[in-house]
């Protein structure tokens, strides 16, 4: 009865020790999230505000406005290329001058981002589009996907952050599509940008929070032996005590 009672402290600490340390990866892991879509909103809005200084030059002749386009590109570190766009149809763009490119509208998340897998200058490098619609005009502003990657690589946590962008994913060291993310099967999140519209996946590697456990057990468990073990000998020091104290049978 004294090792039951003794373990029972040692038990509910271990319970509780379990519980906190789920209840603060979840709150880590909802911080992160949240401090992603910001940093990651950040980004896209340069994407947007150098979109917008473009806009003015929509409509005009390629060649009256490619110089001027160039400038503007030229203020945006986080770009790598400006396209205008009538109908549908990439008509103007600063790496290539005039040309005549077909981009589906509805390709896009929201209508304004999605990611490139394949173009003609870096054919082997995925960018991120931004399109800023103006009537039956738009401009597409380009970004290589490592101002997106700089900015996850920036959490400096054990919790595994991907971004999806419609059916492809980037995440700190790559991209691809959802089978090739980095494992983060454990307390896994989604926070959706209400900006852009694009989700911010994030969890831990798989076997993370027993390796988190073990550690803070092997820190706690000899402070709660100590204390099952005087509880128990307090436990056993009373019942003594009891058994002592009983007064003896009357002998007949």
């Amino acid at each position: 009865m004294t090792v039951l009672i003794g373990m029972a402290p040692i038990a509910c600490g271990l319970l509780v020790l379990v519980w906190q340390v789920d209840r603060k990866q979840e709150e880590t892991i909802e911080v992160t999230a949240r401090e992603a879509v910001y940093a990651i909103d950040r980004v896209v809005e340069s994407l947007h505000t150098t979109s917008r200084q473009a806009v003015e030059l929509l409509g005009s002749p390629c060649e009256d406005v490619l110089s001027e386009l160039r400038q503007t590109l030229v203020r945006q570190p986080n770009a790598r290329s400006l396209s205008l766009e009538k109908q549908e149809r990439v008509y103007c763009n600063t790496l290539y001058g005039s040309t005549d490119i077909a981009m589906a509208a509805d390709s896009y998340i929201n209508g304004r981002l999605r990611i490139h897998t394949s173009n003609r200058a870096t054919p082997d490098t995925p960018i991120l589009l931004y399109r800023l619609q103006a009537n039956d005009h738009a401009v597409i502003t380009a970004a290589n996907l490592r101002a997106l990657q700089v900015e996850l690589l920036g959490f400096q946590n054990s919790v595994v952050l991907s971004l999806q962008f419609g059916q492809q994913f980037v995440w700190a060291t790559a991209n691809g599509e959802s089978y090739q993310v980095p494992n983060h099967a454990e307390n896994t999140t989604q926070l959706i940008s209400e900006r852009y519209g694009y989700t911010v996946h994030a969890g831990y590697p798989a076997g993370e929070s027993w390796q988190v456990i073990r550690q803070a057990m092997q820190a706690t468990l000899p402070s709660l032996l100590l204390v099952g073990i005087m509880t128990s000998a307090a436990a056993s020091w009373g019942l003594f005590r009891r058994v002592r104290a009983r007064p003896a049978s009357p002998q007949r």
